[in-house]
């Protein structure tokens, strides 16, 4: 009897996790099945490029993503997100395992408490039955960045609670996420309300975000005062946006990834690409290509090939990594498929090349660093490592940026840390410096 009556129970709690979808305890975001997810993702600009966001969405998965903040419109700002293209980008998102923040880019920067406590709570209430259908992989992201005004921590903390419990009290059971005010960037009104936001709600179901750029992240004392002071809360927040550069000022991004890499916090890169004017500097990979993986931009290499990228830290939910076998550490081919793919052996078993790290057709193994001994008459450029030759990944370590007229590399950024007498501009990169390229910078 005793038996029987612990399976009941064991039933019943998964049961209750199964029917939270994707929920928080305490400062954790977990999955359906009660682990622990870490946001690793990008955000995806719907709303402005619909064509592509089926193709975006396959890049970023296949680069090893495990999320996509999806901008979306009500009609208010641009062109309304219909209920039958919201259902197909959950589609491609569940296709690619992605965990979808759906956020309403409408009011970035509105001050009026109406656009959240009404127009915007009327658009999810009209989309509430296929989001509460796929809760596993959705979050609702209420509003982009509402209340722009800094100083307004009294409306942004009462417009958020009436807004968490309307979106419960008309029966939206997702994940929700909110903004920190200051266009993301504030922090003392994030501080001071979360708890009191998350209180309003009686699923205790809220992630809060930072939106990291220029402010907040102008330098470590700012951004770690910001973080500190949410994660002294409890609550769970991560990173819902952040770039390396915005309206003229530079972003510790680095010291970001970093702290989140430390401390178990999620980050969603701003943005894969279409950004406008000097915006465009925060394009993850080449507009003008069509969005492809296999042309990222600096700030792309940075986000998906660093250190603390997401392709040394992303972990997909319910582990939906869209394979049963491991990818080889290295790209020394030993088999192919009947398929074509290509198939190594380490570690006393059979390993998948992984194509996006080793490229396509060729018997070499690209380097893992980034320093070039000698060029190939094709302009490919190689190095030397472990007593052999190896070819150097562009994708990750980028073009070099070239020598300038006095000698001292060039800046692959634009970042200046000091300028001499002779008016010329320098940057610190790789521990030396670097003279900062007038004609990109």
């Amino acid at each position: 009897m005793k038996a029987l009556f612990f399976i009941f129970i064991f039933s019943f709690i998964i049961s209750l996790i199964n029917s939270q979808g994707i929920h928080v305890s305490g400062s954790q975001v977990l999955d359906a099945n009660g682990n622990e997810f870490i946001f690793r993702g990008v955000n995806i600009a719907h709303a402005w490029y619909a064509d592509k966001t089926k193709f975006s969405l396959d890049e970023i998965s296949s680069l090893g993503a495990n999320s996509a903040r999806i901008v979306l419109a009500c009609g208010a700002k641009w062109i309304k997100t219909s209920y039958s293209e919201l259902e197909q980008i959950i589609n491609w998102c569940e296709s690619d395992g992605l965990i979808c923040v759906m956020e309403l880019h409408d009011f970035t920067g509105s001050d009026n408490p109406s656009d959240i406590t009404g127009t915007a709570l009327n658009y999810w209430n009209e989309m509430k039955d296929l989001l509460n259908q796929h809760k596993k992989y959705i979050i609702i992201n209420i509003a982009n960045e509402w209340m722009g005004t800094w100083n307004q921590g009294g409306i942004y903390g009462d417009t958020y609670v009436s807004a968490v419990k309307s979106m419960r009290e008309i029966g939206i059971e997702n994940a929700i996420m909110i903004d920190a005010s200051g266009y993301g960037q504030e922090t003392g009104p994030i501080i001071e309300n979360a708890k009191r936001i998350l209180e309003s709600d009686p699923n205790r179901n809220v992630i809060f975000s930072y939106h990291v750029y220029d402010v907040l992240g102008r330098d470590e004392s700012s951004l770690f005062s910001g973080f500190d002071g949410l994660k002294n809360t409890g609550v769970c927040w991560i990173a819902g946006e952040f770039g390396w550069y915005h309206a003229g000022g530079y972003s510790v991004f680095k010291s970001l990834m970093d702290y989140c890499q430390k401390n178990k916090i999620g980050w969603i890169a701003w943005s894969w690409s279409g950004n406008g004017g000097d915006d465009a500097l925060l394009d993850l990979t080449n507009i003008k290509n069509t969005f492809p993986k296999n042309d990222l931009t600096n700030w792309g290499k940075d986000v998906f090939y660093g250190d603390n990228g997401i392709i040394n830290t992303s972990k997909k939910a319910y582990n939906n990594n869209d394979h049963s076998y491991e990818y080889c550490a290295g790209c020394d081919i030993t088999a192919l498929g009947e398929d074509g793919s290509k198939w190594g052996w380490e570690n006393g078993k059979s390993c998948k090349i992984d194509l996006n790290k080793c490229g396509g057709d060729h018997n070499y193994e690209y380097c893992a660093g980034c320093d070039v001994t000698a060029i190939g008459e094709d302009g490919s450029k190689w190095g030397w490592e472990n007593e052999k030759s190896c070819k150097i990944d562009i994708n990750r370590c980028g073009e070099d940026p070239g020598i300038a007229p006095n000698g001292y590399p060039y800046c692959k950024y634009c970042e200046v840390t000091a300028i001499t007498d002779d008016g010329i501009r320098w940057g610190w990169e790789n521990n030396k410096s670097c003279v900062i390229n007038d004609s990109k910078c």
